[in-house]
């Protein structure tokens, strides 16, 4: 299932973001949720995308479709229901002095205006089983959750040929869905803040296993001879603006270097994971100087977000860290780019969603 571009369909968490900022302020609500954040950064950055879902057929439904429209993603299997809401995530910005570990916001589905919630629906509509007849041709399948038709529907992607990505941030109610998914996956990231080692569910022997550790990197596993952890430490920035959808770039970015510029099948050789994975991490540092999961996109090209990712690479990778002034620059960048660019007060309340 390989194609001349690279090209990954998804499911899981699409969701409408609207940051609320120390003052009380909001910004402009834009698409978000893990796979929705993977799926858009990707397709921003030249890759085929398909999101596969349900959204409700509301304001926010419509805005989630437009921005990824605008990345030029195929919408045919992200379908509309008058049954549903959309989930909105309000994601608080908090006092530096309050922040701990990096943590630069706490999320809730809590409107702080009206207090209504829009939380996202798991349960899978009978007409949203249809779409595994129209699947398109994929590099990648992205899951960000187990639910019975997502994990169906990676189980029929890995049968094709495609590389499995499981991303999930608990195990759920059910186990054995759980199971199916993570040995289904390629590829299974997570954080070890919400789940532990996953050896003991028998992940694929030849797979790859990564686990998140915040502001100390990563470490991962690869291969079938050599099942022990790499270490990755994290950048380190002159400051921190936001550090939402880090993880989220952290993938793409992985997956942007694995699969390179056609598709190609994937590897698991650990030189190329750790390379892949350092890009990743690139990414998402670039990202943590900007508002909001995806604010690298609303300030620099896609061509000048590669171009500063393989520059941070490469002075890593020569002296062994990189340069304070090095992210100086970026930043002063950013900042400027950030002054003419980025959000836009004036949202309200969901009751407007």
């Amino acid at each position: 299932m390989r194609s001349a571009t690279p090209y990954i369909a998804g499911t899981g968490l699409f969701a409408l973001d609207v940051i609320v900022r120390l003052d009380g302020s909001k910004a402009t609500p834009r698409l978000g949720g893990s796979a929705g954040n993977v799926l858009s950064i990707l397709a921003a950055l030249g890759w085929g995308a398909a999101p596969v879902g349900v959204l409700g057929d509301d304001i926010a439904g419509h805005t989630i479709r437009r921005d990824f429209e605008r990345v030029g993603a195929d919408m045919r299997l992200l379908l509309g229901s008058m049954a549903r809401c959309t989930p909105v995530i309000f994601q608080h910005q908090l006092d530096r002095q309050a922040i701990k570990d990096d943590v630069t916001h706490r999320f809730t589905f809590a409107c702080p205006t009206c207090g209504g919630r829009r939380r996202p629906h798991w349960d899978d509509d009978p007409e949203f089983a249809d779409v595994r007849a129209d699947l398109p041709p994929a590099s990648v399948f992205y899951l960000d959750r187990p639910t019975r038709l997502g994990v169906a529907i990676a189980e029929q992607y890995a049968s094709r040929g495609s590389v499995v990505v499981f991303e999930p941030s608990a195990v759920g109610e059910d186990l054995d869905l759980f199971v199916r998914a993570a040995r289904t996956a390629h590829i299974v990231k997570y954080a070890d803040e919400r789940l532990g080692d996953l050896s003991a569910y028998h992940l694929r022997p030849d797979g790859v296993e990564i686990q998140t550790r915040g502001s100390h990197g990563l470490r991962f596993r690869a291969g079938t001879t050599d099942r022990s952890w790499t270490y990755l430490p994290a950048f380190r920035l002159p400051f921190v603006h936001d550090t939402a959808g880090a993880g989220d770039w952290c993938t793409a970015g992985m997956l942007y270097e694995l699969f390179g510029t056609t598709g190609t099948a994937w590897t698991t050789d650990r030189e190329a994971i750790e390379y892949a994975l350092t890009f990743g991490q690139a990414l998402s540092t670039l990202n943590c100087m900007t508002e909001g999961a995806r604010g690298l996109l609303a300030t620099w090209s896609p061509d000048q977000i590669v171009q500063g990712a393989r520059t941070v690479v490469a002075e890593r990778t020569e002296s062994g860290h990189v340069a304070p002034q090095t992210f100086r620059r970026f930043a002063d960048a950013v900042s400027q780019m950030s002054s003419t660019a980025l959000h836009r007060d004036g949202f309200g309340c969901c009751s407007t969603l």
